[in-house]
């Protein structure tokens, strides 16, 4: 009974990111996309001026290698494009291309959708203070990992 909070943390935090991550390629898989583009496209569609490898890695939290294979595969099927500029390509920012938009705009109502289903009978106070806490509780494991 000690360790009940932790074991409930741990696990209730790993089914609703395998939950969602399914939701995330069922919807991905419409399109012919792997559930792993998913943030990136979303990310760049809410960046007015598009965004550099490194802005996806930092914003999305996952490793420039990845961003590469994403961007491979959104460019491979024309929905991703990125700036022509000379130096590194790391620097050149990702746009959406106009059937990029279409499919990110479908995704994000999808998602928009799926967290109005999972806020039910949650109040609004209650959503935001969840947020408010899971911010805290993130900002406190990242210290915790630069610590160790």
């Amino acid at each position: 009974m000690k360790n009940y909070q932790f074991d409930f943390f741990t696990t209730g935090a790993s089914y609703l990111v395998k939950s969602i991550q399914r939701i995330k390629s069922k919807k991905m898989a419409q399109y012919d996309l792997k559930g792993t583009t998913t943030l990136c496209l979303c990310k760049i569609s809410n960046s007015a001026e598009g965004m550099t490898a490194g802005e996806l890695a930092e914003k999305c939290e996952i490793d420039k290698a990845q961003v590469s294979r994403c961007m491979a595969e959104l460019m491979a099927k024309e929905y991703v494009y990125r700036d022509v500029l000379e130096g590194h390509c790391y620097r050149q920012k990702y746009r959406l291309t106009d059937a990029g938009e279409k499919i990110a705009d479908d995704i994000m109502a999808t998602m928009s959708e799926t967290q109005q289903i999972i806020y039910n009978g949650l109040s609004t106070e209650e959503v935001t203070s969840f947020y408010q806490v899971m911010e805290k509780i993130c900002t406190n494991v990242k210290n915790l990992l630069k610590e160790n």
